[in-house]
């Protein structure tokens, strides 16, 4: 008898529409509620991370306009923590770093590469000549040009109020911050401004040398030893060395005219070896592996300027002995075949 009659509520469930509306409905909002209602009191989702500041007022107007154009329907703002993501865009995004972004940005969409990890990997003039025409740059590129972003002023009047409104959010922008925002954006081009938020992004927790490295470093070389910044090119008999920072995987800001030569030279059918050396003291592993994201760091460089991914050879990484604190083992090779 009880089996009948569960098979009967079943069958008035399966056979009435609107009831079986209002219990799916019923199921994935308390099935919702579940999933996020905690994620607003988790510490790893409402605290920011060490180092994140809140937008400045041009890059807070660059993020208006990257919004307002689509940007993101095309580039992910989002790295996920799987290896062949981390190694091609760099550390993986954590909710810590988007806690000041209203709304966030996070998305699957991927048209264009993941942007998380832009900010500081390119120069501003890349930038401006690939929002010009990004086929100047990326020949098969279906992004489109956004030249009149160079015409376009930015509403320097309405940030006052929307910085406000962000500070009500949490925000800690100061009275002070508020006041001259208009000041600070004045005369600036929309351009400008999206260029300031694409150098921003992902640097609060950029591509540095993971806790495994580090600890080696503090082990085998006081920190005070290595220089402020030592990412740097130098070219020699037609070699192109990329030198780093130590423990990080940033390119040097004026590395852009060394790229753009070995990209022509790639475009002219000539295949480039891109060799990653590390010093030979700590950790073998660590220092393999950062070589290596800085192997990949050169390479992505060179895929954002049309270089296909097959006329690039990544020569496994090796040790060498540096000098000044290994500051030439922190380096990329970059040669033609």
């Amino acid at each position: 008898m009880a089996n009948n009659e569960k098979i009967i509520g079943h069958a008035r469930i399966e056979t009435n529409n609107f009831l079986m509306i209002v219990l799916i409905t019923l199921v994935v909002a308390v099935g919702g509620l579940v999933e996020i209602v905690p994620l607003f009191f988790q510490k790893s989702t409402t605290t920011p991370i060490e180092g994140l500041k809140p937008y400045s007022a041009l890059q807070l107007a660059g993020r208006d306009v990257y919004v307002s154009e689509g940007c993101y329907n095309c580039h992910s703002q989002m790295i996920r923590p799987f290896q062949a993501e981390t190694l091609r865009y760099g550390p993986y995004s954590v909710a810590g770093e988007f806690v000041y972004d209203r709304p966030f940005q996070w998305g699957s969409k991927r048209t264009g590469p993941d942007l998380h990890r832009v900010g500081g990997r390119y120069s501003d003039e890349w930038h401006r000549i690939h929002l010009t025409n990004p086929r100047d740059l990326v020949p098969e590129s279906n992004m489109p040009a956004y030249p009149f972003l160079a015409e376009k002023l930015v509403d320097a009047d309405s940030l006052p109020k929307r910085m406000e409104v962000l500070r009500t959010l949490g925000a800690p922008y100061s009275d002070e911050e508020i006041a001259k925002s208009t000041e600070e954006v004045k005369g600036k081009t929309q351009m400008e401004a999206v260029i300031a938020y694409l150098q921003v992004l992902g640097t609060a927790r950029s591509a540095t040398r993971p806790a495994a490295v580090a600890a080696a470093v503090t082990e085998t070389a006081p920190a005070a030893a290595e220089p402020a910044d030592a990412a740097s090119v130098v070219v020699e008999n037609g070699v192109v060395k990329f030198y780093f920072a130590s423990g990080k995987a940033d390119l040097a800001t004026g590395a852009s005219e060394a790229l753009a030569q070995m990209a022509t030279a790639a475009k002219e059918g000539k295949k480039l070896n891109l060799s990653g050396f590390h010093d030979a003291t700590g950790d073998l592993a660590s220092n393999q592996e950062l070589a290596k994201q800085r192997a990949f760091a050169v390479r992505d460089a060179l895929m954002g300027m049309g270089v296909s991914e097959a006329q690039l050879e990544l020569v496994k990484p090796a040790a060498t002995e540096g000098a000044g604190s290994n500051a030439e083992a922190r380096r990329v090779e970059v040669s033609l075949q």
